[in-house]
């Protein structure tokens, strides 16, 4: 099979569960959000919102609300963290941020840094005490996080994919 830089990158990705402490540069960083603006969206509305938390002691919170000890991360101690949120009225709100998601672990992955998608903060990241500090737009609800950072280790190389997940109407 031959492949070409994107289909490479897609599938070299992989989840990163331990990070260095220092934080992305603000360039790649920037390079990661503008890659996620052009994820595709429902009907052209860009209707999502991004917001990157870097500060420690608001990640411990969370991560307290989220499993009672804020040394116990869902994000992993990733340096920062990318919420993605939409309008709680927005059909495809949901589906939206998990195609921007997407394009911020591929963009990420092209500039050798790490990412793993999380949702088990998604309890934490919607109450009201975490909630009222996430910035977030007016009617917007978070539905999905991104631990951003560098790697401490190389990943595990991949599991074997199915075979028969796979079928075709012709």
């Amino acid at each position: 099979m031959s492949y070409n830089r994107v289909i490479e990158t897609l599938l070299e990705r992989r989840s990163v569960r331990s990070y260095r402490p220092e934080q992305v540069s603000e360039e790649e960083l920037a390079d990661i959000l503008h890659a996620a603006k052009y994820a595709p969206t429902a009907r052209g509305l860009q209707a999502r919102h991004f917001t990157v938390i870097q500060n420690k002691q608001f990640l411990a919170e969370i991560a307290a609300a989220a499993t009672g000890n804020e040394n116990d991360s869902p994000f992993y101690h990733a340096p920062t963290v990318i919420v993605l949120s939409a309008p709680q009225e927005a059909k495809y709100g949901r589906e939206d941020c998990a195609c921007a998601i997407m394009n911020i672990m591929l963009a990420a992955e092209a500039l050798g840094i790490g990412t793993c998608y999380i949702c088990s903060a998604l309890d934490a990241l919607r109450s009201d005490k975490i909630l009222s500090r996430l910035k977030l737009p007016e009617g917007y609800v978070p539905y999905g996080s991104v631990a951003v950072g560098y790697a401490k280790e190389h990943a595990a190389p991949p599991k074997e994919r199915c075979t028969d997940d796979i079928s075709y109407i012709q």
